[in-house]
């Protein structure tokens, strides 16, 4: 369209139309790369909370806590809110039964004395 400060009302129906294209090509544009920024967001989200670590291991919030003061759950932040990191968290499931501080430092003990 060559004039786009001409009145609407003194638009022919091809100018309406025309208008009508380009605008909604423009609103389709701006929502693909919106929705592109926060689907990449979301994959690269690493930082997570008590209830997403609940979904993820399908421990309840008791024993998570229990885990947390026997240092067998990797955890960001001990502070308020629990941080965690998602990537930490998958690997610490797959690593198998983890291991408390006391349960290490038996084996330690036991690798270092002599028999």
């Amino acid at each position: 369209m060559s004039n786009l400060s001409k009145p609407l009302f003194s638009l022919t129906i091809e100018e309406y139309k025309e208008l009508q294209r380009e605008l909604f090509n423009e609103q389709e544009k701006r929502f693909i790369e919106n929705n592109k920024t926060t689907s990449t967001s979301k994959e690269d989200k690493d930082l997570i909370f008590l209830e997403e670590v609940c979904e993820i291991t399908g421990y309840t919030r008791p024993t998570l806590y229990s885990k947390i003061s026997r240092f067998e759950i990797p955890v960001l932040s001990r502070g308020k809110p629990l941080t965690f990191s998602k990537k930490e968290i998958i690997e610490w499931i797959h690593q198998g039964k983890p291991h408390t501080l006391e349960q290490k430092a038996d084996a330690y003990i036991k690798r270092s004395t002599p028999k």
